[in-house]
């Protein structure tokens, strides 16, 4: 079936906007998008019009978890069929809203992706990345939950490793999922409850473990990074995209130049984190404020 829609304004993705612009779809395949007219003649196809039309667009971090509350306590607490369900719901509308490509940095997605590909569940095509990698004790730890309780539940949104082994072992058990990003938390967080968002977690030698090791399957890691020793960290051990970097400064943005690494800020979820302070808990609140308040100096 070919489709064709009629623009007051077509973005094609290169080059300038187009004023009276035309899409023609035969069926799955874009078989023309520029001036309505230079567009072929289809007399027989199904016609839309649209004020705007633009390629669909990239979310590039995102987590598809299903927990509606900011608690990290939640994670443990809700059955993963339900977090799972709920997903799918955001998933949906996150198509709906114009993304087409996904980069989930930790949670169900990546799991979803197939049911997804073969029309089961609407959604865009995810990238993802499976379980975060997380030092004990650090941003993915659950700190109000024994650490021996938390060994038995599996929480599958992220995993414990210290050492290299561990953390090679965590990063192959996420390519055997067909991860296509690794994720690491490198410094700490704010929705967790012990740890400083500027210190660095993983060591030196451990952040250079998992990048070689994702290297040695094509894939680049994504860190988790709010201070600036973590980042640093993260940079020299081959890391390629910072996620947040709150405290980047001067040196940390000419590293990064450097390497050809790329930044993913994420103030949306500062904001939209700030409005949702009567359900987080009080340690979390803090240190949101305390990066919220970095942040806006920019």
């Amino acid at each position: 079936m070919t489709t064709r829609i009629e623009a007051d304004l077509l973005i094609p993705g290169r080059g300038e906007p187009i004023s009276r612009g035309t899409v023609v779809l035969d069926g799955p395949t874009i078989s023309y998008a520029g001036p309505s007219a230079e567009a072929p003649a289809t007399p027989d196809a199904f016609v839309t019009e649209a004020a705007t039309v633009l390629p669909g667009l990239w979310e590039c971090h995102t987590h598809f978890t299903g927990i509606p509350t900011p608690d990290l306590l939640d994670i443990v607490t809700t059955p993963a069929a339900r977090q799972a369900a709920r997903a799918a719901g955001d998933l949906s509308r996150t198509l709906d809203g114009g993304v087409t490509s996904a980069r989930e940095v930790g949670g169900h997605g990546l799991l979803i992706q197939p049911a997804i590909a073969d029309g089961t569940v609407r959604g865009p095509t995810v990238y993802g990345a499976g379980r975060i990698l997380s030092t004990t004790g650090g941003h993915g730890d659950i700190h109000s939950v024994p650490l021996d309780a938390l060994a038995l539940i599996d929480v599958e949104l992220g995993t414990l490793c210290d050492g290299v082994p561990e953390c090679i072992k965590a990063v192959r058990k996420n390519l055997r999922m067909n991860a296509k990003v690794i994720k690491i938390c490198a410094s700490g967080g704010v929705m967790s409850e012990v740890d400083h968002p500027i210190h660095q977690q993983f060591s030196d030698e451990e952040l250079r473990a998992i990048v070689d090791e994702a290297a040695r399957a094509e894939r680049i890691v994504a860190a988790h990074c709010h201070g600036k020793p973590g980042i640093m960290a993260a940079l020299r051990a081959g890391v390629m995209t910072i996620e947040h970097g709150s405290y980047l400064d001067e040196e940390a943005a000419d590293l990064m130049l450097e390497l050809d690494a790329t930044l993913v800020p994420t103030r949306y979820v500062i904001d939209a984190l700030l409005e949702q302070g009567d359900r987080m808990p009080r340690y979390a609140f803090e240190k949101l404020n305390m990066v919220a308040a970095i942040t806006s100096r920019r």
